[in-house]
């Protein structure tokens, strides 16, 4: 009975020895593990060059020259001489009101006017020979000035009769029809110059000393997919005290693909570096408000965060103002998430 339990002892203590030694070798070979996990990595270099400065903003695209043309006599619209989409001509005649009845108007006053002018011509001669009195000389003149001014209102009133195009452009909505009765004041057609489009954009006052007038601009159209090219037209002398922004007034270069009620991006360019250190935005890992990145080292393989100071900015760039930091050093684009200083890495 003693024997057994001797015997039992030294298996159970062969057995603990065992599993000591067994759990070390497994927690050291986790160890070796834990340090061999080298995390793959993508890189670039970094280089210098250009970047700018922008003050962004954004609007909709407006025609400089747009109008709503109104009937300027009332009456029946008695021709219409264009539809939505054409293009016209300065004082193209687009409908014609009352034309009749304002032109047989206009012809009876030229009677009345010529039969004046005639009589007064006699009346003048036969008073320059004293044929007839001071009194008869200046009723004829009288006469004579009275129908020239009936004359000049009846021409007045036909020529409202055709409403007129004010300006060349082409017409992007039709408001009457034939037959129609007009009111005068009433809205016939809205006109468009589309050679000269503008976008107002709104600054922020202590920005607007950064830009003057001819500067460039950048619009892009995200639903068209295209950047067309602007310049700053007008700055306003006036802050709006409810926003504390300022009107600027961006001209965009002729364009047949851009159109007014385009909503465009507006990038108002401020400053250039040429000569800047550029750093991809992708290779950025934020942290608490702070900006870094991870430079690659190829002799050690492994992985230096940095934290990283900028200036300007674009896109997809930053400019680095990190004195440690120099063209040609690699930095981590992709794979860093996670990564801890002095990480290994490989390139993956």
């Amino acid at each position: 009975m003693k024997k057994t339990v001797v015997l039992l002892l030294i298996a159970i203590t062969a057995l603990s020895i065992s599993c000591s030694i067994n759990f070390k070798s497994g927690d050291k070979d986790k160890k070796k593990d834990k340090k061999e996990i080298i995390v793959p990595v993508r890189v670039e270099t970094l280089k210098k060059g250009p970047i700018s400065s922008f003050i962004l903003s954004s609007g909709t695209v407006e025609a400089e020259m747009s109008v709503d043309i109104v009937a300027e006599t009332a009456g029946v619209v008695e021709k219409l001489n264009v539809e939505e989409g054409d293009k016209v001509k300065k004082a193209q005649v687009l409908a014609v009101v009352n034309f009749e009845e304002l032109n047989l108007s206009k012809d009876k006053a030229e009677v009345a006017l010529k039969e004046a002018e005639n009589t007064f011509k006699r009346t003048k001669n036969m008073f320059d020979r004293q044929l007839v009195s001071q009194e008869d000389y200046d009723n004829a003149r009288f006469n004579y000035n009275q129908k020239k001014l009936d004359f000049d209102n009846a021409r007045v009133k036909f020529n409202k009769s055709m409403i007129k195009a004010p300006f060349p452009g082409i017409v992007t909505e039709r408001f009457i029809t034939a037959g129609q009765f007009l009111t005068i004041n009433q809205k016939a057609f809205s006109l468009v110059n589309r050679d000269v489009l503008k976008v107002n954009v709104f600054i922020p006052e202590e920005r607007v000393r950064e830009l003057k007038t001819g500067m460039s601009a950048n619009l892009i159209s995200e639903a068209a997919k295209q950047t067309f090219k602007g310049n700053v037209k007008r700055i306003s002398h006036v802050v709006d005290p409810s926003t504390g922004t300022v009107k600027v007034t961006v001209y965009i270069k002729h364009d047949s693909n851009i159109r007014p009620g385009m909503f465009v991006k507006v990038r108002l360019l401020t400053d250039t570096i040429q000569d800047a250190l550029l750093v991809p935005k992708k290779a950025v890992v934020y942290q608490n408000d702070r900006q870094f990145i991870f430079i690659y080292d190829a002799l050690t393989h492994k992985a230096k965060k940095v934290e990283l100071k900028t200036g300007y900015q674009d896109e997809a760039l930053f400019q680095s103002l990190n004195k440690d930091l120099k063209p040609g050093d690699r930095v981590i684009v992709a794979g860093q998430n996670g990564l801890k200083d002095g990480a290994k890495v490989r390139l993956g």
